[in-house]
């Protein structure tokens, strides 16, 4: 089935430079006036990582129907297939770093984050975070380096290579703070278990909402499991999987005319009816009341709003 006419913008890694290079570093400012404005004045799904370091002003950005309030400081991590929005209009600026997921080097974290995963699961891992000065600061010398090698760059594999290496130092100096800022020694602990749940839950969700299975999959007790999502989010491991199936359900009903049978069926459910009962406990409403209330955009909602 055809998508609506205001579904969602899918929305592909163009260099207009370097077509060839899978990175491009520029101001958010540069970025809102390289196309219409209707272009942005619509949710995106973007199929790339992009970093959003805010450097001055307030105003709002929108990530999987959650508002956040942008200051100096906010960084933003919107992966590839999330939901994003901008809002026109603002007296905001940033430093913007788009890359392809093949653009960041191999490898795990650094040691002590073995079981995380690779580096860039590391990066804003809940989307958003808040930077330090100290921190705004490191970062803000390392994508100036970034935007000379790339502005300076003659396309070769060599500066390829270079841009690179400079992406890698970024990426490691934000899981640097996200690690230092941790909330208690306990979520530091417990850290590289969460994220390979996450990780795990984003793959299966749709086939599997049993905790077992999950902790299997990591190689961790359901115990541990349940005391590593208490530590870092503090909430059962069942409902984070739950909340990743909402999530899912909420895109597809606000950005596509796909049916509510349809989309019970694409979430893991075999009977429609038992998923409008899942919804409705979780979301407070039915699916197409739901539906109903995002009419092609992200409305502004105080009282979903993220770093409030």
């Amino acid at each position: 089935m055809a998508p609506r006419r205001d579904s969602i913008l899918p929305v592909r890694f163009a260099n207009p430079v370097y077509p060839a290079l899978g990175l491009e570093p520029l101001r958010l400012s540069d970025l809102l006036g390289r196309m219409a404005p209707v272009h942005f004045a619509v949710p995106q799904r973007p199929g790339f990582h992009l970093l959003l370091a805010v450097t001055g002003g307030r105003g709002d950005h929108f990530l999987d129907f959650s508002r956040v309030r942008c200051t100096a400081g906010t960084l933003i991590h919107v992966r590839p297939g999330q939901v994003q929005q901008f809002v026109l209009g603002q007296a905001l600026e940033a430093n913007i770093l788009m890359f392809k997921p093949e653009f960041v080097l191999p490898g795990p974290s650094p040691e002590g984050m073995k079981e995380s995963g690779s580096l860039i699961d590391d990066v804003a891992p809940e989307g958003v975070a808040q930077l330090t000065p100290v921190a705004r600061e490191n970062l803000s010398y390392t994508f100036a380096a970034i935007e000379r090698e790339y502005r300076t760059t003659d396309g070769s594999a060599f500066a390829e290579r270079i841009l690179q290496h400079l992406l890698c130092a970024l990426l490691l100096a934000i899981v640097r703070e996200s690690l230092q800022s941790a909330a208690s020694p306990s979520a530091r602990l417990y850290a590289g278990t969460f994220r390979k749940f996450r990780k795990a839950v984003d793959a299966q969700f749709m086939h599997t909402r049993v905790v077992d299975d999950y902790a299997r999959k990591i190689g961790c007790s359901v115990k541990s499991l349940r005391r590593a999502c208490a530590s870092v989010r503090d909430l059962t491991p069942k409902l984070l999987i739950e909340q990743r199936v909402i999530l899912e359900a909420k895109r597809l009903l606000a950005h596509t005319d796909l049916s509510v049978e349809t989309i019970a069926e694409a979430v893991g459910f075999s009977e429609s009816t038992n998923f409008v009962k899942f919804f409705g406990r979780h979301a407070g409403m039915r699916p197409l009341e739901f539906r109903h209330s995002f009419p092609g955009y992200i409305k502004l909602q105080a009282d979903n709003a993220v770093g409030r």
